[in-house]
């Protein structure tokens, strides 16, 4: 190998490490003797640098040639110098070892835990190694402190959406259908709903399997089944039907007998039926529903109202740059002139600013409030659909995706896109990145 640079621990970032350890001593004795390394700095400056720029993983991969290193970002991946692979194998040993795992093992999958102290926080991180064909993967997760997301104003569901959301969940009987696509905030939203509601003067329940069961919430009672075990969801729904609830939240929609039993409860015994479903919008939603083959007619009966969501990145408030968009733009997105008069993009350096007065580069130094991408946290957009006479008729009669989306339109529905162009008008995300999203 060749020579690792020696650097200063006076150089370093103030980022305390945590190492592994049982008891403090342990801890301690850990720290210690990997401070000596020269890869110990590489990791404190990595770690510092990913917390900076707000990264919730870094991915790193070491083959023959290097390391190659991206960071997660508000769910997008960004990719970062590469590291030459002597001075990534010291970094990693001294990452592995604060972990409590062997950094000599480089082929069998490892996972141990550290906390990095910096910036008047402790992050708890989660690394994972992996031996792979080119080499070893390693991904370490960063537990960085994150705005609250508890209530569904806090995820970015307008008011009105709100009260009538509230609306539907609250009143006795009925269906409400919740969707998104993996990874795109479905349990964030769920919970938020469930804690919104009016669950301290009715009688709230879930129903999970056991081994996929989302955090408790608040005067929310639940039952679980064990798949593992042979038990299923009717011997457990009908135990707790005994304790006479209001309103029932389902976890799972995986069959049309599952969505009977659900229909049947709405409509018979008017309790408030909360599920969720994978899809990209509220009518694939209600047609992937369908798909599984329910009584089709009490179903359509039931369904009140359907809720799908996916997540984007909201602009930097510090360091979003407006600009005037052409009036055929403002026409397409269907916005009146006189009321938008700009919109909004991520940071884009002119070309002036990337030289110095002789002409050659410079360095722009990162906004200090995102870190440099431009994007700072997400949102949630949503799209609504209250369920009308119209949408169940062609539920029943031809429940394509094209049937139901005209079905939708023609009962004045805003779709996903129409929501999204409201983000756009307040400035809160660009059009690229709407576009981004709507493309999944």
């Amino acid at each position: 190998m060749s020579e690792i640079p020696s650097i200063s621990l006076d150089e370093l970032p103030p980022l305390k490490f945590v190492a592994h350890g049982e008891t403090e001593d342990k801890r301690e004795a850990n720290l210690l003797a990997v401070q000596p390394s020269p890869g110990y700095p590489h990791a404190v400056f990595l770690l510092a640098d990913a917390i900076t720029k707000r990264a919730d993983l870094i991915l790193m991969d070491f083959t023959a040639g290097g390391v190659g290193v991206r960071y997660q970002v508000d769910g997008t991946w960004y990719n970062m110098p590469a590291i030459p692979r002597d001075q990534g194998d010291y970094m990693l040993a001294s990452l592995k070892q604060l972990a409590g795992v062997d950094y000599r093992e480089r082929r069998k999958r490892q996972t141990g835990q550290l906390t990095a102290d910096y910036l008047k926080y402790k992050h708890k991180c989660r690394l994972t190694s992996q031996g792979i064909p080119a080499g070893e993967r390693v991904v370490v997760e960063i537990s960085r402190k994150r705005p609250s997301l508890e209530t569904l104003e806090e995820i970015g569901m307008r008011a009105e959406m709100r009260t009538r959301l509230l609306a539907a969940i609250n009143e006795p009987g009925g269906l409400v259908l919740f969707s998104a696509l993996p990874g795109d905030g479905l349990s964030t939203t769920w919970r938020a709903a469930l804690q919104s509601a009016d669950r301290y003067m009715r009688d709230f329940f879930t129903l999970q399997e056991k081994s996929r069961q989302e955090p408790e919430v608040v005067n929310v009672g639940g039952a679980t089944w064990d798949a593992s075990a042979g038990e299923t969801m009717q011997s457990a729904l009908r135990s707790l039907l005994l304790r006479e609830p209001n309103a029932l939240a389902f976890t799972q929609l995986d069959s049309g007998k599952t969505l009977d039993e659900m229909t049947s409860l709405a409509s018979q015994k008017h309790i408030t039926i909360v599920t969720r479903i994978h899809a990209r919008h509220a009518a694939e939603a209600v047609a992937r529903a369908i798909i599984l083959k329910p009584n089709v007619k009490e179903f359509a009966r039931a369904l009140r109202v359907v809720v799908c969501q996916r997540v984007l990145r909201r602009l930097c408030p510090a360091c979003r740059q407006p600009f005037q968009p052409n009036p055929a733009l403002i026409t397409q997105l269907g916005l009146p002139p006189a009321r938008v008069p700009v919109l909004y993009r991520q940071y884009q350096p002119s070309a002036d600013q990337m030289v110095d007065s002789r002409g050659n580069p410079v360095e722009i130094p990162p906004c200090p409030r995102c870190g440099g991408p431009g994007f700072l946290e997400r949102t949630a957009l949503f799209e609504f659909l209250e369920v009308d006479d119209r949408f169940r008729k062609v539920m029943v009669e031809s429940p394509s995706v094209q049937a139901l989306t005209d079905a939708a339109t023609q009962s004045g529905h805003f779709s996903m896109r129409d929501e999204g162009i409201v983000l756009v008008a307040r400035g809160e995300t660009s059009i690229e990145e709407l576009q981004r999203v709507l493309k999944k």
